[in-house]
């Protein structure tokens, strides 16, 4: 709509797909997978079992500053995935979880890794005629946990400075399986920092281990840009900063529970 409205693309219809949300709207646990419907609001994930699972606290995280309460009761969690807008939170929260993204359309239906739909800004690797039914990622095992965390000028604003996702698990103080995810590594969406995720898995989570990952590491498979908004430099640095606060707080969650 904000695209419309800016002249960037003139559409030959537009659908409303609020009639679906009887379908579409679901969130829920079923056969090891967690499963949410394309047509969720942020709201309706924000009074889920999902903000009161430890290993789930992302989301928490994610509701605590996700716009305003009348954007979150409209904003769905398939709006955030099509919207390919680097600064997605819901989405960047979603590809440290491994999720999966079902489109459908009257040939059939298919699934393909969040990580795989993105192209370039804006661009998801979809048909016009397929829809976005339904998000799904894999229970995660309770020695782990997951945080998001946003840097603003303001809380309540639709949008951040950098934005980081983490989901780590920790067995035996040692890191057995990490994944990081970012508004963006160097191209412009949602992307994971593979490079620090490697780094990371089978060490303990030390502070030296903590602070080599953020300022060695991250710094050599991450691209800022500069804007009106923030300089590149800025904005790295924010990343370092954020990255270290997400695993620090990962930390303490799965040894807290």
């Amino acid at each position: 709509m904000v695209l419309i409205r800016d002249d960037v693309v003139r559409p030959k219809a537009v659908l409303d797909l609020w009639p679906l949300r009887k379908e579409l709207a679901f969130i829920k646990r079923e056969g090891g997978w967690v499963k949410i419907g394309a047509l969720a609001t942020i709201e309706e994930i924000c009074s889920s079992f999902l903000v009161r699972d430890c290993r789930y606290a992302g989301f928490s995280d994610m509701c605590s500053h996700f716009a305003t309460p009348y954007i979150r009761s409209l904003a769905t969690i398939g709006g955030n995935i099509g919207a390919a807008h680097p600064l997605s939170d819901a989405t960047i929260l979603l590809l440290t979880l491994d999720s999966e993204v079902k489109l459908v359309s009257i040939r059939g239906e298919r699934w393909v890794k969040l990580d795989k739909l993105f192209l370039g800004e804006r661009k998801l690797a979809k048909d016009s005629s397929e829809l976005i039914a339904e998000v799904r990622f894999k229970e995660v095992p309770e020695n782990s946990s997951t945080a998001l965390l946003k840097f603003d000028r303001r809380w309540g604003h639709s949008m951040g400075y950098v934005v980081v996702a983490v989901y780590a698990q920790i067995k035996d103080n040692v890191v057995r399986e990490v994944r990081i995810a970012f508004d963006s590594i160097g191209r412009p969406f949602p992307e994971r920092a593979k490079k620090t995720e490697k780094f990371l898995r089978g060490r303990g989570l030390s502070e030296d281990v903590i602070e080599w990952a953020c300022t060695e590491v991250l710094p050599k498979e991450m691209k800022r840009i500069s804007d009106y908004r923030a300089s590149a430099e800025y904005r790295l640095e924010l990343s370092k900063v954020l990255l270290r606060r997400a695993l620090l707080r990962i930390k303490s969650r799965i040894r807290g529970g």
